[in-house]
């Protein structure tokens, strides 16, 4: 997949073309590709621009209204299953597509001071979440949730979603549909505590606990299939308020919500 990356120089935008595709004298061959590609980049990046304008003002943070219309964006345009992407690995479309928000370079070569906010700087990025995974990819597997859920789910908070993304048996879609019901039958007050930078990491440790990605109880020994309506089938577990005093028999529990975790962790 030959992709455009851009740079703006002392004598204006200029762009290199690179790929993993074997070529027979000179990258430069593949560049029509890699413009139409970039011109593709063009119109994510505007729709992106669009839909943050229009969710923005809903109370969410900022930064989670961006990584969810990029990754929307992303889902709804062809960059992902076109032909050029085929068995192709993705780190260079996310090179490219990070330079042209930094650069805001468009494929004609103006500039577009509006996608300069789209990729968080490297100052602002978190130092420690997504140490494997790009943001571009965080912002896919948010979006596979509608806004709305996916706000419910995290919280707005971007640094929730990395608490979740970079612990792999917890990425599939039927466990945030699970958590997001089980949040919404908490009190508002509780829910709001729960969504806290304090409160969620240790919800997913003790999720990951219950369902390690190795050793023992892994899914190499214990596969998950599980649906959303069996995830949300609560028999045998006991309705207790979150917050209630005392612990079950169970250990590791996280501080004053361990209640509501072991009720969770039951109910899946």
């Amino acid at each position: 997949m030959p992709v455009l990356v851009w740079e703006l120089t002392a004598k204006g935008a200029r762009s290199t073309v690179e790929t993993t595709r074997r070529f027979a004298f000179t990258v430069e061959e593949l560049r029509h590709e890699a413009e139409l590609l970039d011109r593709e980049l063009d119109t994510v990046l505007d729709t992106t621009v669009a839909e943050v304008a229009k969710l923005e003002a809903g109370g969410a943070h900022v930064e989670f209204v961006r990584a969810w219309s990029i990754g929307s964006a992303l889902r709804e345009s062809d960059v992902l299953t076109g032909p050029p992407m085929r068995n192709e690995p993705r780190h260079l479309l996310w090179l490219a597509l990070a330079q042209k928000c930094r650069t805001g370079i468009r494929s004609d070569e103006r500039t577009d001071s509006r996608w300069e906010a789209l990729r968080p700087s490297t100052a602002r990025e978190p130092r420690r979440e997504g140490r494997k995974l790009d943001y571009f990819e965080m912002c896919l597997w948010l979006a596979e949730q509608p806004f709305e859920e996916a706000v419910q789910t995290f919280g707005g908070s971007v640094r929730n979603v990395w608490q979740m993304l970079e612990r792999p048996t917890l990425r599939p879609l039927v466990v945030r549909q699970a958590f997001r019901e089980w949040l919404q039958q908490q009190d508002d007050d509780v829910r709001a505590e729960l969504l806290t930078p304090g409160e969620f990491p240790e919800l997913m440790k003790a999720l990951r606990a219950r369902w390690p990605d190795r050793g023992p109880g892994s899914a190499k020994t214990r596969p998950l299939h599980r649906t959303a309506a069996h995830s949300r089938d609560r028999r045998g577990a006991r309705q207790v308020h979150p917050l209630r005093k005392g612990r079950p028999a169970a250990t590791d529990l996280p501080r004053t919500n361990g209640y509501a975790v072991y009720f969770f962790i039951r109910s899946l």
